[in-house]
């Protein structure tokens, strides 16, 4: 027998709040999806979560009705004056900072770091530091130390964005700081800190600091489009 979820199914003590808030504001469909598993889009005036099996699914549901509560509140990906040929990693990039930006909600509903992520993005998180990790191992051999850069930013956001403290995501971390300048971990903590500490979500100057840091100058940042507006990576 094939299994599904119910909105009842996934509503619990520890998110009845969140659900009735977002409810309120938007209609919530769950949809069964094998391959993608649980994400959340706001489609045609309705939330739209997709699901698979999960150890924690009331869980995986707050995370994906966390995504939708801050998008209805205006969180969104900036407009990017890009001159570095650095579109292709900032929705991934984002991604990452919206989880820094909810797990605090999470947290503070009674929920802990191991049931943050679905099961599958758990998997794909050991997959994605396993495979960067042994081509900054050989960079790191060929050329020593890593400085400031993309390739040391993007698992290091997987990594910590997770807010997983097992055994095995704490060894990847140390040896992925192993590869690279410790300043550069150092102030990229800084910039996470006050991006999950600050009530503004406009992520524009939090992207613009961690480019900064990557040494990619001249790619900038705001939400109206305007160039007045715009935050470059290399005039701060």
């Amino acid at each position: 027998m094939t299994f599904s979820y119910q909105i009842n199914d996934v509503i619990s003590d520890y998110n009845r709040d969140l659900y009735n808030e977002v409810s309120s504001k938007i209609k919530i469909e769950l949809k069964k999806d094998y391959s993608l598993g649980w994400t959340a889009k706001i489609k045609d005036n309705k939330a739209i979560i997709t699901y698979n099996k999960a150890e924690f699914p009331d869980a995986c549901f707050s995370h994906e009705l966390l995504h939708i509560k801050y998008e209805l509140n205006g969180l969104e990906m900036p407009f990017v004056k890009d001159e570095e040929g650095a579109g292709s990693i900032i929705p991934f990039i984002f991604n990452q900072l919206c989880h820094f930006k909810i797990y605090p909600d999470f947290y503070d509903m009674g929920f802990n770091e191991e049931e943050f992520l679905n099961d599958k993005d758990k998997d794909e998180t050991i997959h994605l530091a396993k495979r960067d990790l042994r081509l900054l191992k050989e960079t790191y051999i060929k050329n020593g130390i890593i400085l400031g850069s993309a390739a040391l930013l993007l698992p290091y956001l997987v990594l910590k964005s997770s807010h997983d403290k097992s055994d095995s995501t704490t060894q990847f971390i140390k040896e992925l700081k192993s590869y690279g300048n410790t300043n550069f971990f150092d102030e990229v903590d800084a910039i996470l800190g006050d991006w999950m500490n600050n009530v503004s979500i406009d992520s524009s100057m939090t992207f613009a600091r961690l480019f900064k840091a990557c040494n990619m100058l001249r790619v900038g940042f705001c939400l109206s489009g305007e160039d007045q507006d715009i935050i470059i990576a290399g005039n701060l």
